[in-house]
């Protein structure tokens, strides 16, 4: 696990020469995704990503990654890396609309296959950039493994508390369209706080997260976790 993540920090930090990619890391204390919560029992990970911006063409290229932090023997095979192809464009003023493709990789999984162990989504969303909040809906289906789709309305604004100190408050709701459960319905509200702060040249984002579950399917108890992002 060392290696591999060592080998995606050295690439997102010789990368970044390039004035089109960004790149960021992150600290959790729980891996909370669509209110499925993917390392029981308080697991922490780290989850470093990079951002290629094709520039005017409107596409992008995002390699994400998660690998657990603790109980490595066991939880190894949790690890991903993902793979997202993405096209944004203006429809109209105060619109921004957007859609790709995401890769799901568990390569770290035993006996590893392209079949049992990788997956891929289609998503579209669309945000309202006009208007307060910027409230974006996102619709993403699961072509293999997951065999439904997931939907989301989320919405963060920022404020201003000094010069110097900036604080984000944001949330979504979530609905289940038999994404790896049996029953549909609307599935969880996230909520979070984040305080970024200059660095340098960089950003550090410490946050609070919330997730209520609305669907025992996906999760019985309501989540709180912390995160720490370093943004480059």
């Amino acid at each position: 696990m060392k290696k591999a993540v060592l080998l995606l920090l050295a690439c997102l930090v010789t990368t970044l020469l390039s004035g089109a990619v960004s790149g960021q890391v992150d600290l959790v204390s729980r891996f909370i995704w669509r209110g499925f919560d993917l390392l029981p029992e308080n697991h922490p990970a780290v989850q470093p990503a990079i951002s290629i911006d094709l520039g005017e063409s409107g596409f992008c290229l995002d390699i994400w990654s998660s690998f657990a932090l603790t109980d490595r023997a066991e939880l190894r095979e949790s690890d991903e890396i993902d793979l997202t192809v993405s096209y944004t464009w203006k429809p109209a003023a105060g619109w921004e609309a957007s859609a790709g493709l995401i890769g799901y990789g568990y390569g770290f999984a035993r006996d590893f296959s392209l079949k049992e162990d990788t997956s891929l989504e289609v998503y579209a969303s669309l945000a309202a950039t006009g208007l307060l909040g910027v409230p974006t809906l996102a619709v993403y289906y699961d072509c293999k493994l997951g065999q439904g789709f997931y939907a989301s309305l989320s919405a963060s604004h920022e404020f201003e508390l000094n010069e110097t100190v900036r604080v984000e408050l944001g949330g979504l709701i979530g609905f289940n369209g038999h994404q790896y459960i049996e029953r549909a319905g609307f599935s969880n509200i996230d909520l979070f706080v984040r305080m970024p702060l200059a660095v340098g040249r960089m950003m550090l984002v410490p946050s609070l997260n919330v997730m209520v579950p609305l669907l025992a399917e996906v999760n019985e108890d309501n989540e709180i976790w912390f995160g720490l992002t370093l943004e480059i």
